[in-house]
């Protein structure tokens, strides 16, 4: 006669364990790599803003893509002005410095669209150039859902562009 073994439970939930342990792991590794690329441009973004743009310290980062690629990066000036760098992403990495105080908020930008389009939810509002001039990029979602963008101009908030429903 022959003796049949029974299986273990332990054995059962180790390789169950094992394989969310492994799910885990890919999930993690695939998320580091997308962002890869991401934190290599802030990394970038943040030395030349110290080496061509003279920042003493770099708080935040964000990029634009317009008609050109800018990187934008929040810090003081070796004055401890608070400034922002926006600097071209092609090789010759133009730097433009702006004063904080030379131009409206990011907030005043976000109020004006939110009175103007009361908007469901925004996605990013970001510092850019556009035709030579610095701009603030407000991207954001109608209450229908569709994606619209609002340029203003930074130095005194008046709009420049306008694309909604898209």
């Amino acid at each position: 006669m022959r003796v049949q073994r029974k299986r273990r439970p332990e054995r059962l939930i180790m390789i169950i364990l094992l394989v969310i342990l492994a799910l885990i792991v890919a999930a993690y590794g695939t998320l580091w790599a997308a962002q890869r690329p991401m934190h290599h441009a802030q990394k970038t973004a943040y030395s030349l803003a110290t080496s061509k743009a003279k920042l003493k310290t770099t708080t935040a980062f964000s990029q634009y893509n317009g008609t050109e690629s800018y990187y934008v990066v929040t810090g003081t000036s070796s004055k401890n002005v608070p400034v922002y760098a926006l600097i071209n992403t092609n090789k010759s990495h133009k730097t433009t410095i702006v004063k904080q105080s030379a131009g409206i908020s990011r907030t005043k930008a976000l109020k004006k669209v939110w009175a103007k389009r009361h908007p469901s939810k925004v996605i990013k509002a970001t510092l850019g150039k556009a035709n030579g001039e610095v701009v603030w990029e407000i991207t954001y979602l109608n209450q229908k859902k569709a994606l619209c963008y609002e340029v203003l101009q930074y130095s005194n908030g008046s709009q420049l562009k306008s694309i909604i429903n898209i």
